[in-house]
């Protein structure tokens, strides 16, 4: 089995604060826990078993240059400063991840987080118009309403796509794991997820780039300019 990463092993600390009813923690919580599952990698150099590398775990989190950044992935969001808590779709991964490498039957995912993480999308206007109309969106504010973009930087935004297609298809992913045909959120309760409705979810949020090129290319292609990683913080 291949060994985590170090945007999974964080994600799992993450995990594990809210696990113990924390919706929010900070940095230095993040850290320690991170350090406690993994010494060898969250360790202080030449000083693993005795203390953490708060560095070395902010580094993952705070580069932008780093794909598998836990909060690119959306697996993790700043509340406010020094401040985090884990995404539904952070939940959702981490229960995959550890499910996937031997967790007990009683831990295997539920499905509530990927339904959290994904009906957002699936209940948005802009798809509910979309199912009625295919031409629908006809406007670059509405992919901005859909997506959940808020600043024009090329990194956000194509965060942003990507977050909305990891949600769809990790939904999907479950329903075939679990030879299910919908999503719930609790029996009975809120808005039925059908296979067949992500599917058209994920076409619409596939075909975007596509329909609206002259919008993402120019905003992809936008420079980046320098940032300090204290201006995240």
């Amino acid at each position: 089995m291949a060994p985590l990463t170090a945007p999974q092993e964080i994600l799992l600390a993450a995990a594990a604060l809210s696990g113990m009813e924390r919706r929010e923690f900070t940095e230095w919580d993040l850290t320690v826990t991170a350090w406690q599952r993994n010494p060898n990698k969250f360790g202080a150099r030449g000083y693993e078993a005795s203390y953490p590398d708060h560095k070395r775990v902010m580094m993952e989190i705070m580069a932008k240059n780093k794909a598998d950044n836990p909060i690119r992935r959306g697996w993790l969001e700043r509340t406010r400063p020094n401040h985090y808590r884990i995404t539904a779709l952070g939940s959702a991964e981490a229960a995959r991840i550890a499910t996937s490498r031997g967790a007990p039957v009683s831990s295997v995912r539920s499905g509530a987080d990927l339904y959290d993480a994904v009906v957002r999308y699936a209940d948005h206007r802009v798809f509910k118009a979309h199912s009625r109309d295919p031409n629908e969106p006809h406007t670059w504010l509405d992919v901005e309403a859909f997506l959940g973009i808020s600043r024009n930087d090329p990194t956000h935004v194509a965060d942003k796509l990507r977050a909305a297609r990891n949600a769809i298809r990790s939904a999907l992913d479950w329903l075939d794991e679990n030879k299910q045909d919908a999503l719930r959120r609790t029996q009975g309760s809120g808005l039925t997820l059908r296979r067949s409705e992500l599917t058209k979810l994920l076409a619409l949020v596939d075909g975007l780039p596509a329909r609206f090129k002259v919008q993402f290319d120019a905003l992809l292609r936008k420079p980046i300019g320098p940032e300090s990683a204290s201006s995240d913080r």
